[in-house]
């Protein structure tokens, strides 16, 4: 069973012989889990009912059993986030924890049905979160607004005397601050050596293996963005002296050295949130902005083809919408008794000629039709 982290990935992009999607919202605590477990132990049986439509018992038990060991699964329910969902083909289980409410459901196709993740990653994607001090640092797993503090192991420098021991030149550091924090002012060094050069020289070797450990241990494996929450100043000299290639542009400017883990959260939701709500006003703002002859809306036949031939900018879906119906192989919709089958193969054509899916409540979409897209000009 593979954990996911980013989205769209080739793993859920292409067909199989038949994959099953498991949808799964919060309903417990991390002590009482177990309407979590009751939960997922009832979409297996209602997705082994689907399944069995299409094969025989045999088949339908052998894919199946590959994830029905986590009913029981204790730590993995006390771990859960806002809502998760399973991916389980012939070959492999992959999963994601997300950290955006979801309908709870199954669906059996050819193609995995990803409408669940599309909210959660609009806007932003999963990213770590280095808390910079001068002489020590943590890190975090970061999904939207929700923090999760990453246990490092024993070897990691997270402190400037464990990173640089021998190599330490400045002597016994401290640092003076303001008020009890390191406030805007940085802190002020000083050390029985009172050598204000050989600090500096400190304080950039220890950035420097800082950085190369997070990239070799967390961005490169990942390739998850990462996100500076530091004082301006230890901002502009880490961003100097890094080579990590995922550092990324969204920085948060505060000392988290005195902070606890909720205001570090609090903090950190805040830019968050920013973050979401400009590029929302962005979106809806392009959309008005775009002339009739580049729209489509409820068109379903249009949407189709300009899906195929990857003619779709930006596809807008209202939130649980549906329509009785799926495109065939020529890309024509054709009715049916399917109510999920058509969107998620719209978004699936969209995201795989590189376009852009969103999904919005009711009230924040610029259109009233339910469905809506910008076409490339």
């Amino acid at each position: 069973m593979q954990e996911l982290l980013t989205f769209p990935t080739d793993e859920l992009l292409k067909e199989y012989e038949v994959v099953v999607s498991i949808s799964l919202n919060n309903e417990s605590n991390a002590v009482e889990i177990e309407a979590n477990q009751i939960q997922f132990q009832n979409l297996l049986k209602e997705a082994k009912t689907k399944l069995c439509e299409l094969y025989d018992e045999k088949y339908c038990n052998t894919l199946l059993e590959k994830v029905k060991p986590l009913v029981d699964h204790s730590d993995f329910w006390r771990q859960m986030t806002q809502s998760v969902v399973f991916y389980v083909t012939p070959d492999e289980v992959y999963y994601y924890r997300l950290s955006v409410p979801i309908h709870t459901g199954t669906v059996v196709a050819e193609q995995p049905y990803v409408l669940p993740l599309i909210a959660n990653f609009q806007y932003v994607s999963y990213y770590h979160l280095l808390a910079l001090n001068h002489d020590k640092f943590s890190l975090y797993n970061g999904r939207r607004n929700k923090l999760q503090e990453i246990d490092l192991p024993e070897e990691a420098p997270d402190t400037l005397t464990k990173a640089l021991g021998d190599e330490l030149t400045g002597g016994e550091l401290n640092v003076g601050s303001y008020n009890g924090s390191e406030g805007n002012s940085g802190g002020v060094f000083h050390g029985h050596n009172e050598k204000s050069n050989e600090v500096e020289i400190d304080q950039e070797n220890y950035f420097r293996k800082v950085d190369k450990y997070v990239y070799e241990h967390y961005s490169k494996p990942t390739e998850l963005p990462l996100v500076l929450f530091a004082l301006p100043k230890n901002i502009a000299d880490f961003e100097r002296l890094s080579k990590n290639e995922y550092l990324d542009e969204t920085r948060i400017e505060a000392s988290p050295s005195q902070l606890s883990f909720n205001e570090i959260q609090s903090h950190t939701s805040e830019v968050v949130d920013e973050i979401i709500n400009r590029r929302y006003k962005k979106l809806v703002e392009k959309f008005n902005e775009t002339t009739p002859e580049y729209r489509l809306e409820a068109q379903y036949n249009d949407l189709g083809m300009a899906s195929i031939q990857g003619k779709i900018d930006v596809l807008l879906i209202e939130d649980d919408y549906q329509v009785h119906g799926e495109l065939d192989e020529n890309g024509q919709y054709q009715e049916s008794t399917e109510t999920k089958k058509y969107v998620n193969q719209l978004v699936h054509n969209v995201l795989k000629t590189k376009g852009d899916v969103y999904v919005l409540e009711k009230a924040s979409m610029p259109s009233d039709t339910g469905i809506a897209a910008t076409l490339r000009f």
